[in-house]
C-alpha cells in the first residue's frame, strides 16, 4: 500500500480534493433546495424519491443514539423485543449527532459527505493499482463516479405503475450505479467503500504475500458484515473464484493465496456469529430479516440500466483476454460473478448489484480507450466526437435523478417531502412525554415519520420492519374506516397493547373514526393539526 500511495502525485491529490468537493456539492443541490424552499409552517423531511420509506428508518436509529440508546430496537413494530442489535455505522452517525447537537437529518448528510470523501480516496487507490498513467486514472475515476445507463430514455416507455420492479435499474436501484449510491445514504457508501478496500487489500496480499494486507482486509470485512451482511456473497464469491482461477491458470496450488483467503474468512467470524445469535435470540430480528425481500427486475432492466457502460465493458473484456494478466482478470471475475449473484435464490437479490458498476466502468474504459485510438488514427475529429458523446450521454440519467427531486420539491409541497410544524411538534411531544416501550397507533403513512422524530415505537410504519405488515395494514384500514364497532375497536387497542393514538390528517383521510367521542380514550395533546389520545 505504501508503494501505491507513493505513486499518487500532489496534482492527483488536488484533483481528488476538487472532485470530492464537486460530487458533494452537486449531490447537495436537491437536498438544499428542498430545505430552503420549504413553505412557511412546514419542515423538510429529507425524503427523496428513490427510497422514500427508508430515510426515516435511518433517522430513527440516529434518534435512538441521541437519546442514549447505543443498542437498537426496531421502532416500526409493536411486538416485544430485546435490545440486542448494534449497528456500528448508524451508531457512529448517532454519536456525531449527539456530540455536536445536530438534527438527525443533518448528521445523516454530514456522514454521507464524509463517506463520499473516503470512498473517492479508496476508489482512486484501487484504480491506481490497475493504471500507472495519471491521466487514465482520472478518466476512470470520472467514469465510475458519473456514468449511468439509458434509463432516462427508456423509462418513459416502460413505466408501469402496476409493476414497480420493471424499470431500468439506473432509475431506482441505489446500489446499481455509483452515483446513486453516493446520493442515497452513508450506509451504502460505507459498504461500497469497504468492498473496494477489501478487494484492493487482498490483491496486494496475493501480490506481495504480506499478512498485514489480508489481516487489514479481514478487519474491514468484519465491519462490513457487521452492519451490511448482504455484501458477504459478493466478497467471498469474487475472491474465492479469482483464487481458484489463478491456481487453475498456473496449474498449481498456491499456498500463500489460500493462507490470505483463510485469514479473510476467519477474522469476520465474530460478526457473523453475533448476527446469527441475535437472530436466534429475538424472533423480531429474525422476522425483520426474512421480510426484507428485494427481488431483481428482469435482466433487460439491468441491461438498459447499464447501457453504454455494459456495451463498452464487453469490448473491454475482449481486449483483456487478448492481453490477459492477473489484475484485469480480477475485474472480469468481479463483473461476471456479481452479475450472476443478481439472480441468486436469496431474498435480497437487488443488494447484489452493489459494486457491480465499478468493474463494469473500468472494463468499459479499456473498451472506450481502444475504440478511441482506433477512430482517432483514421480521423482525429471522430475520436474527439466519441469522447464528447460519452461526456454528454453517460451522466444523463444521474442528473435526471437530481432534477426529479428538485421537480418534486417544487410541485409537491406536502408529504412525503414536507411535514407541518404542528405534526413535528406532536411527535416531539411523544418524544418528551411517553415511555420508550409504549406503543403508538397511527396510519401506516404517519407511522413512517413518528420514530424518526420521536424515537418511539409505532404499531405500523415500514414495509420490511413492521412484522406481518399485510395483516396489520388491513386492521389499520378497518380501524380508521368507520366510527362503528366501538367495543371491537377498544378490544383491538387493548389486545395489541397500544398506549397512544396519533390522530392527524392522514388518519382522517382513512375514514370517519372519531377518537374524541370515545370513553376509553383521553386526549393528552392537541394543536391545529394533530390530536394525541392515551388509551385508558
Amino acid at each position: 500500500m505504501a508503494n501505491l500511495l507513493k505513486t499518487i502525485t500532489k496534482k492527483e491529490k488536488i484533483f481528488l480534493a476538487v472532485i470530492s468537493l464537486l460530487v458533494i456539492l452537486v449531490m447537495a443541490v436537491p437536498y438544499l433546495y428542498g430545505y430552503f424552499s420549504a413553505p412557511d409552517n412546514t419542515v423538510y423531511t429529507g425524503v427523496h424519491h428513490l427510497t422514500p420509506g427508508d430515510t426515516n428508518v435511518f433517522q430513527s436509529m440516529i434518534e435512538q443514539t441521541k437519546q442514549g440508546n447505543n443498542i437498537f430496537i426496531n421502532l416500526y413494530t409493536s411486538e416485544a423485543q430485546q435490545r440486542l442489535y448494534v449497528n456500528p455505522l448508524w451508531l457512529s452517525v448517532g454519536w456525531l449527532a449527539k456530540i455536536f447537537d445536530l438534527s438527525s437529518l443533518l448528521a445523516l448528510h454530514l456522514a454521507r459527505s464524509l463517506w463520499i470523501i473516503i470512498f473517492i480516496i479508496v476508489l482512486y487507490l484501487f484504480i491506481a493499482y490497475f493504471f500507472k498513467s495519471k491521466s487514465k486514472r482520472k478518466w476512470v475515476l470520472l467514469l465510475v463516479l458519473f456514468s449511468s445507463g439509458l434509463g432516462v430514455f427508456f423509462n418513459p416507455f416502460l413505466f408501469d405503475v402496476n409493476n414497480i420492479y420493471e424499470h431500468p435499474t439506473d432509475i431506482w436501484v441505489s446500489e446499481s450505479i455509483t452515483f446513486l449510491t453516493l446520493y442515497h445514504s452513508p450506509h451504502l457508501i460505507a459498504s461500497l467503500t469497504l468492498i473496494v478496500l477489501i478487494f484492493l487489500l487482498m490483491l496486494l496480499a496475493f501480490e506481495y504475500n504480506k499478512k498485514r494486507y489480508s489481516i487489514s482486509a479481514g478487519v474491514a470485512c468484519l465491519f462490513l458484515l457487521w452492519f451490511h451482511p448482504f455484501n458477504g456473497p459478493t466478497v467471498y464469491l469474487v475472491l474465492g473464484t479469482y483464487l481458484l482461477v489463478l491456481m487453475l491458470w498456473q496449474r498449481k496450488i498456491i499456498k500463500s493465496y489460500i493462507k490470505h483467503f483463510l485469514i479473510l474468512c476467519i477474522i469476520p467470524v465474530p460478526a457473523v456469529v453475533y448476527l446469527y445469535l441475535i437472530s436466534r435470540a429475538d424472533w423480531v430480528i429474525r422476522t425483520w430479516a426474512a421480510q426484507n425481500i428485494l427481488p431483481s427486475p428482469s435482466v433487460w432492466m439491468y441491461i438498459i440500466g447499464y447501457g453504454f457502460i455494459l456495451l463498452f465493458a464487453f469490448l473491454g473484456v475482449w481486449i483483456t483476454f487478448k492481453k490477459a494478466d492477473n489484475k484485469k482478470l480480477f475485474l472480469v471475475i468481479w463483473a461476471i460473478f456479481s452479475a450472476m449473484l443478481l439472480y441468486i435464490p436469496l431474498s435480497f437479490q437487488r443488494r447484489m448489484s452493489e459494486g457491480l458498476h465499478i468493474p463494469l466502468s473500468i472494463l468499459a474504459f479499456f473498451g472506450i480507450y481502444y475504440l478511441y485510438k482506433k477512430i482517432k488514427t483514421k480521423r482525429e475529429l471522430y475520436g474527439y466526437s466519441l469522447i464528447m458523446f460519452l461526456i454528454i450521454f453517460l451522466p444523463l440519467t444521474n442528473f435526471q435523478i437530481l432534477g426529479q427531486d428538485i421537480y418534486l420539491y417544487t410541485t409537491k409541497k406536502d408529504l412525503p417531502y414536507y411535514l407541518y410544524e404542528e405534526e413535528v411538534a406532536a411527535m416531539g411531544w411523544l418524544k418528551n412525554n411517553i415511555g420508550e416501550k409504549e406503543i403508538i397507533f397511527s396510519s401506516f403513512y404517519m407511522g413512517n415519520y413518528i420514530p424518526a422524530h420521536s424515537g418511539r415505537i409505532v404499531w405500523i410504519g415500514h414495509g420490511p420492519q413492521t412484522i406481518d405488515l399485510p395483516t396489520k395494514y388491513q386492521q389499520s384500514e378497518w380501524f380508521w374506516q368507520s366510527d362503528n364497532e366501538i367495543l371491537e375497536k377498544r378490544n383491538f387497542l387493548q389486545d395489541n397493547a397500544i398506549d397512544y393514538i396519533f390522530y392527524g390528517r392522514k388518519e382522517k383521510e382513512l375514514g370517519t373514526y372519531n377518537p374524541a367521542t370515545k370513553e376509553y380514550l383521553e386526549q393528552v395533546f392537541i394543536n391545529s393539526k394533530v390530536e394525541i389520545y392515551k388509551v385508558l
